[in-house]
């Protein structure tokens, strides 16, 4: 199982769907990339509380920590895989500014 993290915008927080015992909840989050993506994160069992956090809120910039997982299913003689993305984690993000992003240093700005 590999652990890695993600980081955009939160698009959207969908309901809690409980089947059973199971429960699960979709974070919707925009990536900042060079060519931005759309991913969906499952939140499960005790997981999904996470996404009442303060700063769970559509618009804001997060890092999602999560988990890949996948499985193989028979049907019909058929074997279907599904992967999901399950989070366990959510931060606030703030972008670094290195200083060749910041204004450059003019000399024509210098008091003297």
């Amino acid at each position: 199982m590999n652990k890695m993290s993600i980081t955009g915008k939160i698009a959207r927080i969908l309901d809690t769907e409980e089947k059973g015992n199971f429960r699960v909840r979709k974070l919707i989050l925009e990536t900042n990339e060079k060519y931005p993506q759309t991913v969906s994160l499952d939140f499960v069992q005790n997981n999904v509380g996470l996404l009442d956090d303060v700063i769970c809120k559509v618009g804001n910039s997060v890092e999602v920590f999560y988990n890949v997982r996948g499985r193989a299913w028979e049907k019909e003689g058929k074997t279907l895989y599904f992967t999901s993305l399950q989070g366990w984690r959510v931060r606030e993000y703030k972008e670094e500014v290195t200083t060749k992003d910041q204004a450059p240093d003019r000399e024509d700005d210098l008091p003297f």
